[in-house]
């Protein structure tokens, strides 16, 4: 499974806060810019408990799960597990946590598509901006001249006249715009919108353009909620 740290096929940063940190425990950014670092003990009615302090929060959060779940309403963080409604996932599968303030509160962007292996690249219309949370998930099995593969890819296949000649042969690709940078995503990606534009998604086939490659994979697309736009409050694991 991929996560927030799949490689891009090109040198292209991620933007990531929590990346770019030398972090020794788990990282709380308040919404005045403040950083709390330690241990957390808890979150909940309205604040997050550290070893050293606690920082207020507002009453609605979003959780992201390394799987690329996502769900929402009041947080509460235990030693086990975090809930954020009636959801709840063990503490340690958070990817992040995102308090967003009422100016910035946005509409969660959830489709499901099918991206079939022998017709390129997919257009899937959703638009997203820099620095936007996105998570794939996918699913299915597609046959390409190298063989069969789901949507990890084939390990030991990959090749310099494929769609993506840097991903594995089969594997599910992704990149921002017609011009954006192709990235791996395999079954399952989470992290940051490495660009601007419209999501669009692929089967890295051998030989673009093949009529040897068949079959579909079913991607479930979600996105929404940014982690480093002013007055938000976000939450980084120590193990993430």
């Amino acid at each position: 499974m991929k996560r927030k740290n799949t490689i891009l096929i090109a040198a292209v940063s991620l933007l990531s806060f929590a990346g770019c940190m030398d972090r020794t425990g788990d990282v709380l950014v308040a919404a005045d810019g403040t950083v709390m670092e330690g241990e957390l003990q808890t979150i909940g009615a309205g604040s997050a408990v550290f070893s050293h302090g606690a920082v207020d929060l507002p009453d609605h959060g979003r959780v992201w799960g390394l799987d690329g779940r996502t769900f929402s309403g009041e947080v509460m963080v235990s030693a086990e597990t975090a809930s954020a409604g009636s959801h709840s996932i063990p503490r340690d599968s958070v990817y992040l946590i995102i308090w967003e303030n009422s100016e910035n509160d946005i509409e969660i962007k959830s489709e499901t598509f099918e991206v079939d292996a022998a017709f390129g690249w997919l257009d899937t219309g959703i638009e997203l901006e820099l620095g936007e949370i996105l998570s794939l998930r996918s699913t299915g099995t597609v046959v390409t001249e190298t063989g069969t593969a789901d949507p990890q890819g084939q390990e030991k296949y990959s090749s310099s006249v494929s769609l993506v000649p840097a991903a594995t042969s089969g594997e599910l690709v992704f990149q921002i715009g017609a011009d954006g940078v192709p990235v791996a995503a395999g079954d399952c990606w989470i992290g940051e919108s490495p660009g601007t534009g419209s999501l669009m998604l692929a089967v890295n086939v051998p030989l673009e353009g093949s009529m040897d490659s068949r079959g579909v994979y079913s991607v479930m697309v979600e996105a929404g909620t940014y982690a480093r736009r002013p007055g938000t409050v976000v939450f980084y694991p120590a193990d993430r």
